[in-house]
């Protein structure tokens, strides 16, 4: 299964699902494969609140649709309207979504998050995932006790708002910069 294709948004969900986890289901979110519950937040669809994910897609309305491992909202501001995709996996290292992302025809580009907390600067490695094709297309992924990927595909496939601004921003909020 291609991991990064666009082909709408259960495909396309359901695709980086199988990247950062090794399924193999077909379908859409609403009718993909399930895993079993766990009490890690991240892998449980609750990376942050739908308070904090709205503030960050400048949302006026925010709907839920998941299916752990994939978390997908969709966002909504005005007539324009986004797909935000989370997953989280340990069982796939930065490198290997590196690779994948690459071998499917992705453009990757390495970013360091950081964040002062304290007086210190605290920093974890990511990249940006960016869709040749598609300048609505963006994704970045962070190292966190696992890989997590942050999507955001503008339907407009415009650049407003900046897709990749945004995921940046849910990947800063979320991963774990403690010192």
């Amino acid at each position: 299964m291609a991991a990064f294709r666009t082909r709408g948004i259960g495909l396309t969900a359901l695709a980086l699902a199988g990247l950062l986890t090794g399924c193999s289901g077909h379908g859409t979110p609403d009718a993909g494969p399930t895993a079993a519950p766990t009490t890690n937040s991240l892998a449980n669809c609750t990376p942050l609140t739908d308070e904090q994910i709205s503030r960050t897609a400048q949302a006026n309305t925010l709907t839920a649709h998941h299916r752990p491992p994939v978390c997908v909202w969709q966002a909504q501001r005005g007539d324009d309207e986004s797909d935000l995709t989370f997953t989280y996996t340990d069982r796939e290292s930065l490198q290997q979504t590196w690779q994948r992302a690459e071998n499917d025809g992705f453009q990757n580009e390495h970013l360091t998050i950081t964040r002062q907390i304290f007086g210190t600067t605290v920093t974890a490695t990511g990249f940006y995932i960016r869709n040749p094709h598609d300048p609505g297309d963006c994704a970045v992924a962070a190292a966190d006790n696992g890989t997590i990927v942050w999507r955001v595909q503008n339907h407009s496939h415009t650049t407003a708002p900046d897709p990749c601004a945004i995921a940046l921003q849910l990947a800063t909020l979320t991963i774990d910069l403690a010192p």
